[in-house]
């Protein structure tokens, strides 16, 4: 059996402990070093997991056990940060979106090339079973040409308190950059093209002191034709509660999944409940780091394709360009 592929994570946040669980049972993965700003957090975790602790990100990248660094910190400085860590030779799997800007995404995309270096982007509910489900089904025809796509994923507040950093769209980007990318992504994978029109409306349904739209609806338009309605809220009551919807209606039939029996992917107060068809938790980041580790080792290419969340950006981009005028962005001449 080959030698597992020893990663560092970088900010040991909310996201990170799905990671981190992940590691623990992959037969891929290791987890041999943690760091984050916040030192002491960093060595509780640490000990935790029974990993090494580094107080610098230097630090991390001066491991010779540290072949690949997974990046769990604020949006803002996936930029900064993914270029160090390809700078250094380490692959890199950034928590999504890759970047604040498509220019930021694709600087960090050209630099993994030329180093020959693997570049993920944590676009987790590609790794659902369900998601998986959907695109095998649709990649062999079974509902003929797609021509619409539903996906909604509401669920109650998650994020710890008024100071949260996703709370500000200075350092999350918003609401579509943050959370929305997941269903837009999904939506363009399943439809196989990418959209040319995004509109998006949102309301700040927790408190109107929001910065950010806690609902949110984007509407993509597609080159053939096609449509796709992407729903996402953090506001519904009580908090606890979830709701997952994923619908696609093809020329010559209709996948859909309605009952949240089916499985879901729920914040609860005692932690990250994983979702799927058959109710087993951790498979989501287990598909994805085992992806990941195999791309590194050459054995089939990068899931999601780096041009997919870069484009994921770009859309996420519009949808708040959208949602601060109330008009209709067209994506055209932008690829």
């Amino acid at each position: 059996m080959k030698k597992r592929l020893g990663i560092a994570i970088v900010g040991v946040g909310g996201i990170a402990v799905s990671h981190m669980a992940a590691l623990r049972v992959s037969e891929r993965a290791e987890l041999v070093c943690v760091q984050d700003m916040d030192y002491e957090r960093a060595k509780q975790v640490a000990a935790e997991q029974g990993c090494r602790v580094a107080e610098t990100l230097e630090q991390v990248l001066q491991r010779i056990d540290v072949q690949a660094v997974i990046v769990c910190t604020p949006n803002l400085t996936h930029a900064e940060i993914g270029a160090r860590v390809l700078n250094a030779g380490r692959h890199l799997l950034m928590e999504k979106p890759l970047a604040m800007t498509v220019d930021d995404a694709e600087a960090l995309a050209a630099l993994a090339a030329d180093r020959g270096l693997v570049l993920a982007v944590g676009h987790s509910h590609r790794f659902s079973a369900q998601s998986l489900a959907v695109q095998r089904l649709v990649a062999e025809g079974a509902v003929g040409e797609p021509t619409f796509v539903r996906v909604v994923m509401n669920g109650g507040w998650i994020w710890p308190g008024w100071q949260s950093w996703v709370l500000n769209p200075v350092v999350s980007g918003g609401h579509s950059l943050h959370n929305g990318v997941h269903l837009t992504d999904l939506a363009s994978w399943w439809m196989g093209e990418k959209p040319d029109t995004v509109f998006a409306a949102g309301q700040r349904v927790t408190s109107g002191a929001l910065d950010i739209a806690d609902y949110l609806v984007i509407q993509l338009g597609f080159p053939g034709g096609a449509a796709a309605i992407c729903e996402v809220s953090r506001a519904e009551r009580p908090r606890r509660a979830n709701y997952l919807e994923l619908t696609v209606i093809g020329t010559e039939g209709v996948l859909t999944r309605a009952w949240d029996a089916e499985g879901i992917r729920a914040w609860l107060e005692e932690g990250l409940a994983m979702w799927s068809p058959d109710g087993a938790a951790g498979d989501v980041f287990v598909r994805e780091i085992d992806s990941f580790a195999g791309a590194v080792r050459g054995e089939h290419v990068v899931e999601p394709p780096v041009h997919d969340a870069i484009d994921a950006v770009r859309v996420a981009a519009a949808a708040e360009r959208s949602l601060a005028t109330a008009q209709l962005v067209s994506l055209e001449g932008e690829r």
